[in-house]
């Protein structure tokens, strides 16, 4: 769910301008060759950053026989592909100011074709009798994380440089929706490749090489028409600092109560997101299912939720930032995790 949370945050331009950058203009109209471009990168990292994750937790499930640790392999999966973003937060803002933010995107698309090949050449090596098979994994997965990290402040920051202030609201829209979309597809493709591939993926692996390496490709030269000013500031330099730089952002946000309301409130939105995820496996699992395709089912009810819940919101705010809804919707997480309490016994058809 990381993916999808980075991209519905508001796109902002940091950082200093040059003349180059001002003699851009950005373009009057939404659907330009390279904003499209841009939908369609974001969509097919998306794509794959699920798709993976939920192969290699399919993967990783195979590697611990013993159930009570099966949790273990879901929220470790997790925390390597969601650590990167706080870790890596001060370079990638560095970079989106450093370089033009199509560098960094084209640059972040060739690094996810690199750590694709080597998460199917992990996924081909691995096995039951090497003790570091599952670490490698998890370190792949990492990785994968990093390059999302560093690709969200540009994608996110080229978009009032590509358009103008009154089409940001929709580009933003529009971002998150193929962003939704995009978790849903991955979300099945990660499982089907799974269940194909067992024992350990081995079996047809050129099914798990072909597709995320393929999507890594295509996703490069959808990057490609994609067309932003020179860098905001190109002499800033490298934050050799980057933990205090943290440090001192946390303090920023402490200062200012309105700001750190509202992050705490996103905090905790999107960690019952990423533990309503995790628990939706164990879940199915428990249920009755014996395959990782049974899953896909309850996943995509969660994240249509969120999409529908999104559209709904902007709805019934009119145009204007309403805080009313948000007691509305807390209530409405409640009432559905009480009422999954309640199923008992198997719902899944194995």
């Amino acid at each position: 769910m990381a993916s999808l949370n980075s991209s519905l945050e508001v796109a902002e331009v940091a950082g200093e301008t040059s003349p180059e950058t001002n003699a851009f203009q950005p373009a009057d109209r939404l659907f330009t060759a390279g904003f499209v471009g841009l939908l369609v990168t974001q969509f097919l990292t998306a794509v794959n950053d699920n798709a993976f994750r939920w192969l290699i937790i399919g993967i990783g499930k195979q590697y611990v026989p013993d159930e009570s640790r099966i949790a273990f392999v879901l929220m470790a999966g997790t925390a390597c592909f969601v650590l990167p973003y706080i870790l890596l937060a001060a370079p990638a803002g560095y970079l989106a100011d450093r370089f033009s933010k199509r560098s960094v995107i084209v640059g972040c698309k060739i690094a996810e074709i690199i750590i694709m090949s080597l998460g199917a050449a992990a996924i081909l090596f691995g096995s039951p009798d090497r003790p570091q098979s599952l670490p490698l994994l998890f370190v792949v997965v990492a990785l994968m994380g990093a390059q999302s990290a560093l690709f969200a402040p540009a994608k996110l920051g080229c978009i009032p440089e590509m358009l103008r202030e009154e089409k940001i609201s929709s580009a933003n829209g529009a971002l998150g929706l193929v962003t939704v979309v995009a978790v849903v597809v991955g979300t099945a493709i990660g499982n089907l490749l799974s269940d194909a591939t067992v024992p350990f993926g081995h079996h047809h692996w050129w099914l798990n090489a072909a597709t995320l390496i393929g999507i890594g490709i295509v996703g490069w030269i959808a990057s490609l028409p994609i067309r932003t000013p020179p860098a905001a500031n190109p002499s800033r330099r490298f934050p050799w600092d980057a933990a205090r730089q943290t440090v001192r952002d946390m303090r920023a946000l402490v200062a200012t109560r309105a700001m750190l309301r509202v992050a705490l409130g996103i905090a905790f939105f999107w960690s019952l997101g990423t533990l309503a995820n995790l628990n939706i496996d164990q879940f199915a699992m428990e249920g009755g299912a014996t395959l990782q395709r049974q899953v896909i089912p309850l996943l995509i009810s969660l994240v249509v939720g969120v999409g529908l819940g999104s559209v709904c919101a902007g709805i019934w705010s009119g145009g204007r930032v309403e805080l009313g809804i948000l007691p509305l919707g807390a209530a409405v997480i409640s009432v559905a995790a009480a009422l999954l309490f309640t199923v008992q016994g198997t719902f899944v058809d194995p």
